[in-house]
């Protein structure tokens, strides 16, 4: 806001600066869950808090903490102006972050979360690139195949298979890969290979569990958009494992290009039906909306982008 707008009224602003500590102390009350923890939080005593809380409570003219012997817990007016501060306090993130970050080199430490497979196949090598380009940038990688929350602040971007509607998060596609039905020579001298996609449901399948109980494919077979559903007989939580069970010989599974091109260059695999057109994959990159004007989200942003 333009500080010579009409909305903007500098005689407000100058009577609210004492209502700022009052604001902080609410907020460590209602997130550290009481008035001592809020206290060492804040670095004051526990009288100080409970101070702050009475002289916001008496300038509003509601109760906002409910206080018993045993626990604080907040009213219905404590947490609607609860939530509203805390966006407040996104805001003036988000104002800092681009007043800090304009023109400046990356730096710091980058949390980054990816699943396991996917980083540290295609990702991992363009950390490295980012590391040697800007020495003061640090990384802090978790290679998981769990969903993880970005708005509790333990990641700055997560790398990620599917689009984020949560709100407050900016989600874009970086890469797409494509997906390819594999079997292992030992399943298929056993067991044989499907000739058509009718043919899957007499074979053993096996699925990551993102896609569990069930799973359907939108695909083509001889220029034909088919549909397949299939039931897998083994489920697990990542890729890499997935892949192992399949080169065991455990069944047949769709996985990721990008994962099996060397096994399927040196025979540990087969395409297990040749000429099936599966749907290609998109691959997100996620973060918090008041992140992402830090210059190393956005360094990193633009060199996954640039994964060939």
């Amino acid at each position: 806001m333009d500080i010579h707008s009409e909305g903007y009224n500098k005689s407000a602003v100058r009577m609210n600066k004492a209502n700022f500590s009052e604001a902080e102390a609410f907020l460590a009350v209602a997130d550290f869950g009481g008035f001592g923890a809020a206290g060492r939080e804040l670095g004051v005593t526990q009288s100080t808090i409970s101070r702050r809380i009475a002289a916001l409570e008496a300038r509003m003219g509601r109760m906002l903490v409910q206080r018993t012997t045993r626990r604080v817990s907040l009213t219905e007016a404590g947490q609607t102006y609860a939530n509203e501060l805390r966006d407040v306090l996104l805001h003036l993130q988000d104002a800092e972050a681009r007043v800090q970050n304009q023109a400046a080199e990356p730096e710091g430490l980058l949390r980054v979360t990816m699943p396991t497979a996917f980083g540290r196949i295609c990702v991992l090598p363009c950390i490295a690139r980012l590391a040697e380009r800007y020495p003061r940038l640090r990384f802090d990688v978790d290679l998981s195949d769990r969903y993880a929350d970005l708005l509790d602040g333990s990641y700055d971007v997560a790398v990620r298979l599917d689009a984020s509607h949560q709100t407050g998060v900016v989600t874009s596609v970086v890469q797409s890969f494509g997906l390819l039905l594999c079997a292992s020579p030992g399943y298929e001298r056993q067991h044989g290979l499907p000739a058509s996609p009718t043919d899957l449901s007499t074979h053993t399948y096996l699925a990551l569990r993102t896609y569990a109980p069930r799973l359907k494919w939108n695909s083509h077979w001889r220029g034909k958009k088919v549909e397949v559903d299939l039931t897998p007989r083994i489920i697990v939580s990542d890729s890499t494992s997935l892949r192992n069970l399949v080169i065991a010989g455990a069944g047949l599974a769709v996985l990721p290009t990008y994962l099996v091109a060397e096994d399927l260059a040196a025979g540990f695999l087969v395409d297990a039906l040749p000429g099936l057109g599966l749907p290609r994959r998109d691959m997100y990159v996620a973060y918090p909306r008041h992140r992402g004007d830090l210059s190393k989200v956005k360094v990193f942003v633009d060199e996954l982008s640039r994964i060939g």
